[in-house]
């Protein structure tokens, strides 16, 4: 689990329009949901949300956010739930924040990673990775930032499934245990066209006798 703190603002306008006026301004809306409470409208700062989730956690850092001017003292813990991104620029244009309780599972996506290189690849095979992230339950500190395979043993028709993989304590996987996650397997042979030579076919004249 990695924790950062994320400085952020009560957003007096809502809807839309106060929406765009947050972006003019060169920030982002946001919104903080959850644990039964009221929706919070944020104004979160780019650089602040770089510099809070520039980590091997990545989306994955448990937040604890301070809204400035709030009267409470009490630490509120989030975590990104979805980010909306303009599909030119690519730039953040809204953010999801989940609050949550430490103390009760929540579910995320955690990236695999493989280490090594395998047997089967040094036999002229190729690694296949069948997931790129694989859905967990546990509580927020026991999130891994990663799911490390070491796949330097494989040979070619081996695999490693989700049982085969160690999760860390209290940490469960919400996908079956025998579902394959990398595999090693044998290159398509490339099939050599071989063109046939074109047969000339010489143009017989025909003597008619009279």
């Amino acid at each position: 689990m990695v924790q950062s703190s994320l400085r952020v603002k009560p957003r007096k306008r809502i809807g839309k329009s106060g929406a765009r006026e947050v972006r003019k301004e060169g920030n982002i809306p946001a919104i903080l949901y959850g644990q039964g409470e009221d929706p919070v409208p944020l104004v979160v700062s780019p650089d602040e949300l770089k510099r809070a989730l520039s980590n091997s956690a990545g989306i994955n850092t448990i937040l604890e956010l301070e809204i400035d001017g709030s009267e409470s003292s009490e630490k509120k813990f989030s975590m990104v739930q979805e980010i909306q991104r303009d599909p030119l620029k690519n730039r953040v244009i809204h953010l999801d924040f989940l609050a949550i309780d430490m103390k009760k599972s929540v579910r995320v996506k955690v990236p695999v990673n493989t280490q090594g290189r395998s047997e089967g690849e040094r036999r002229g095979g190729k690694l296949e990775k069948l997931m790129r992230t694989i859905d967990l339950e546990c509580l927020p500190g026991n999130i891994p930032d990663s799911i490390e395979i070491d796949v330097s043993d494989l040979e070619m028709g081996d695999f490693v499934d989700i049982d085969g993989i160690s999760l860390g304590e209290g940490v469960a996987p919400l996908r079956s245990g025998s579902e394959k996650v990398v595999q090693v397997v044998a290159q398509r042979a490339q099939e050599e066209v071989v063109d046939e030579p074109e047969v000339e076919e010489e143009e017989q004249e025909l003597e008619v006798q009279e």
